[in-house]
């Protein structure tokens, strides 16, 4: 746990303090662009994999890479996820499968 925590206030030195701008932007709402979905393995980092920043996914994370069969509603955030693509104008779906995934 102290590990985490000191983590957290590296972040808050060294990373936020030096993105100030990004930050604000960010907090007046989020448009990300791509879908990620991927499971919840704790190896599995989808903005390390991808080599993006933050509000440029919008990850969606569950046990087994579960998604509803075609035609069935996937339903997210209290929202449908056709919903999504249209609130946010997101362009791509990312669905990541990986071999490291596993017990």
């Amino acid at each position: 746990m102290k590990n985490l925590l000191q983590g957290l206030r590296e972040f808050k030195v060294s990373y936020v303090s030096t993105h100030e701008d990004l930050f604000e932007q960010l907090s007046h709402g989020q448009k990300p662009r791509v879908l990620f979905i991927t499971c919840s393995d704790s190896r599995i980092d989808p903005n390390l994999m991808t080599q993006s920043g933050p509000g440029e996914l919008f990850v969606i994370r569950n046990a087994g890479n579960i998604i509803p069969p075609l035609g069935q509603r996937m339903v997210v955030k209290g929202q449908p996820l056709n919903m999504l693509f249209m609130r946010w104008e997101l362009s791509k779906l990312l669905f990541v499968v990986t071999r490291i995934a596993g017990p």
